[in-house]
């Protein structure tokens, strides 16, 4: 069973925050970034609330598809769990 990592089922993670700045940016939804990242919206809200820990592969995909800035990200990521990394240090070219 995941524990989640926010207690409030409604409360952003510093991740999960720039994940729905970027989306509201591009004028994206749950379910069209889903949709690109390949994975269920319920995923896409679970992450940004923290339920579920992001694999670097969404990572990596998401920033680059809501061209969000790495350092941000991983300032956010590491603020939200010290020990995650992002493994990758090239970003994948979304549409490339």
């Amino acid at each position: 069973m995941n524990t989640p990592l926010s207690s409030d089922p409604y409360r952003l993670t510093p991740f999960g925050r720039l994940c729905s700045e970027g989306r509201s940016a591009m004028t994206m939804t749950r379910p069209e970034l889903a949709k690109l990242v390949g994975t269920s919206p319920l995923d896409i809200s679970r992450i940004e609330r923290g339920e579920k820990s992001p694999p670097a592969h969404y990572v990596l995909l998401v920033m680059d598809i809501l061209e969000l800035d790495k350092t941000e990200v991983e300032l956010a990521l590491a603020e939200q769990d010290p020990t995650y990394k992002i493994t990758r240090v090239t970003q994948p070219r979304y549409g490339a």
